[in-house]
């Protein structure tokens, strides 16, 4: 089984892209080296990110974030475990994120949620979903 956490934080500061590179690097090299996999959206001041690997492994990467002084107010929206990984393949993929897409998502949604939520970022994760979502995903198309 797999744990799967989403949060929402507030940057500390505005991020560059160069800033936003060298962010996203650490985070993608350190989720490779702990077998974790997920995505991770900025935008407006807002970042959404979606975590999922072995229970403790995601625990320590959330529990870095929470102490990293980038973020301020992290909001866990799920931490639930999953039968398999939406993100398989991807230690961190990057997107934009719009803000106003994520207003009211600090209320709790469920795993199944966050492939709508991925989609609204613009990313592709057809080959990637479970296939449970996939066929989900076709049928309400």
């Amino acid at each position: 089984m797999i744990r799967q956490l989403c949060y929402l934080s507030t940057a500390s500061r505005d991020f560059g892209a160069d800033d936003l590179d060298r962010l996203f690097e650490s985070a993608r090299r350190y989720n490779e080296a702990a077998q974790v996999s997920g995505l991770l959206a900025y935008g407006g001041g807002v970042f959404f990110q979606v975590l999922e690997g072995p229970r403790d492994n995601v625990g320590a990467a959330f529990a870095r974030i929470c102490r990293d002084p980038a973020h301020r107010g992290v909001r866990l929206l799920q931490d639930e475990t999953v039968s398999g990984r939406d993100f398989d393949g991807f230690a961190l993929a990057r997107r934009t994120l719009d803000p106003e897409a994520v207003s009211g998502l600090d209320r709790a949604i469920s795993a199944s949620a966050i492939p709508a939520i991925v989609a609204g970022l613009g990313h592709d994760l057809s080959a990637a979903l479970p296939k449970r979502m996939a066929a989900a995903s076709v049928q309400a198309a």
